[in-house]
């Protein structure tokens, strides 16, 4: 939208992305910690009070980056930039706010066998929610790009609405954890903030997660920047009724994804099910330069069998944090006494933004990479976004190997067997 409508230049706005993913990375960490600290027998609450105070600012805030057209719309590129920035830092500062504490619940109210069905149920709704919302992107994208004034004309009010409508649904939403969740009695921890940093970074398995999912995190920013162009100017997706029918497909692609990693998962635990997600990623997404370029197979064919492919595999990468994080919290808790997963849950946000930072920066040169080739100009970053993208997940996987990604699983042969070596004695066996 502010490349595109608001006509900030790319790199300004990869930069305002950059910051806000900055700040969202530190407030992760703050109010992870600060969490942990207040007593469960306070009067404004736990993990309670930052939801209860964070849900409505968050809402203000993302309405607030949707009307530049009624604040600055004849503004130059200084005026525009600063918008972003200042609204864009506003929106991340007060996610991490809410959701950090948030997400910390998930130790303290589930069991171990518990977070996988847990964590799935959890993204199951998150993709609902984010296909609603990226089905309104693209739908809205159509409909933007029908008005001669863009933004600027009767669909920049209909934009408005809108964003105020999901802001009022987000704050609706966290209303029945909010009522119905009973926080559990925690002592207030006397620990200082650097003592308790100190007890993640000492944390072997805990740390080559965030080590190799920081690596991770920079491709996948730069693939989700740039999904939305991939679509339009190489596959052709273009109208709201295709992109309508292509989220759709998207989402119930994702949805059946879960529930096979889920299945896959209790037999061979979570960190086998990422290996073997990453190796389908290693082989599909290089493909890009050549989807939509394949001759007697129509473009929109081409893309609909790549995406779904792609999400299926990728699908994985977003299913288990939410389980990892509170098997490394209550492992913890077990072993020392203590409660710390609103550090766990915070401290890997600061490395995970800082890698989504610096990759809406790469999105933003892969942006402007364009090459005239005739009379066409060829966007060579999205016609080398899947390779490019797969640099960050050949670092990333040898790390994510070495790691303990299942603390809690008894079978010791499955757990230490590689996933391969498994399958295909499975395979002999029959």
């Amino acid at each position: 939208m502010y490349t595109n409508q608001v006509n900030l230049d790319p790199m300004l706005n990869g930069i305002g992305n950059a910051v806000g993913k900055v700040v969202i990375g530190v407030s992760s960490v703050i109010f992870g910690l600060l969490s942990d600290k207040i007593p469960s027998s306070a009067k404004i609450g736990r993990r309670k009070f930052f939801i209860w105070t964070g849900a409505p600012v968050l809402a203000f805030s993302f309405v607030m980056l949707f009307i530049p057209q009624f604040i600055i719309p004849s503004g130059g590129q200084t005026a525009k930039f600063a918008w972003l920035l200042i609204w864009n830092s506003m929106f991340h500062l007060f996610y991490g706010y809410l959701l950090i504490p948030y997400q910390s619940w998930m130790p303290e109210i589930t069991s171990d066998d518990e977070r996988v069905q847990v964590s799935g149920l959890m993204n199951t709704v998150n993709l609902v929610g984010a296909a609603i919302g990226s089905g309104f992107v693209l739908l809205m994208s159509g409909f933007i790009n029908k008005d001669p004034q863009g933004i600027y004309g009767v669909s920049g009010k209909y934009l408005f609405i809108f964003a105020l409508a999901f802001g009022i649904v987000e704050f609706l939403f966290f209303l029945p954890a909010l009522l119905k969740i009973k926080e559990r009695d925690v002592p207030e921890k006397e620990n200082k903030a650097w003592e308790e940093i100190k007890v993640a970074l000492r944390n072997k398995n805990y740390m080559i997660y965030v080590g190799g999912f920081t690596i991770l995190n920079v491709g996948v920013t730069i693939l989700s920047a740039l999904i939305l162009d991939f679509l339009e100017q190489v596959l052709g997706v273009i109208d709201a009724l295709q992109k309508g029918i292509f989220s759709g497909v998207m989402l119930v692609t994702v949805v059946a994804s879960f529930f096979f990693w889920g299945s896959f998962s209790k037999k061979f635990g979570k960190k086998w099910s990422l290996i073997v997600s990453f190796s389908l990623l290693l082989v599909w997404m290089p493909l890009t330069p050549i989807i939509g370029r394949i001759p007697l197979i129509p473009k929109i064919v081409q893309g609909y069998v790549f995406s779904i492919l792609a999400v299926f595999a990728v699908s994985a990468v977003y299913l288990f944090p939410y389980a990892i994080m509170a098997d490394f919290a209550d492992e913890d808790e077990r072993r020392t006494s203590q409660n710390r997963s609103g550090l766990y849950t915070g401290f890997k946000s600061l490395p995970f933004n800082i890698a989504q930072a610096l990759g809406f920066i790469l999105a933003g040169f892969m942006r402007d990479w364009e090459k005239v080739v005739g009379s066409e100009t060829v966007n060579l970053g999205l016609m080398w976004l899947g390779p490019i993208c797969t640099i960050f997940l050949i670092i990333a996987f040898p790390i994510i190997w070495k790691a303990d990604l299942d603390p809690f699983m008894q079978d010791a042969k499955v757990k230490n067997t590689s996933i391969f070596k498994q399958i295909f004695s499975r395979k002999n066996r029959t």
